[in-house]
């Protein structure tokens, strides 16, 4: 058994001046976080937002988070990469771009996408 997983975040994020995958400043773009955390440990959503943060984005929300069983992911996207990347280095990105709408209140948030994501 292995003590670290990774989490999953479902969150929306507005593009900084210092974006380094090149989006436009203030571009609002649906995201999935992966972080390494501790085996067993509540989704930490601070720490994913100022992960985040740290990379260039800003005015994260983060609507949803749990732990990702790397089998099932595998098995239905090919951005499984994500899910080692984060057990390797703490941290992975996952952009979605193109035709996005991003509907924001302060009690819910619909996001969908129509194209593939950018990776970081």
């Amino acid at each position: 058994m292995s003590d670290s997983d990774v989490t999953l975040f479902l969150a929306v994020a507005s593009a900084a001046a210092d974006n380094p995958l090149g989006y436009p400043e203030g571009e609002t773009h649906p995201v999935l976080i992966f972080l390494r955390s501790k085996a067993g440990a509540s989704p930490d959503n601070v720490k994913a937002a100022a992960e985040l943060t740290r990379r260039g984005w800003s005015d994260v929300a983060i609507s949803e988070a749990a732990p990702v069983v790397v089998g099932s992911l595998d098995s239905v996207h090919p951005h499984a990469a994500s899910y080692r990347d984060a057990l390797t280095d703490g941290f992975a990105l996952l952009v979605f771009f193109g035709a996005c709408h991003v509907q924001r209140s302060n009690q819910s948030m619909k996001t969908t996408a129509d194209h593939l994501p950018s990776t970081f």
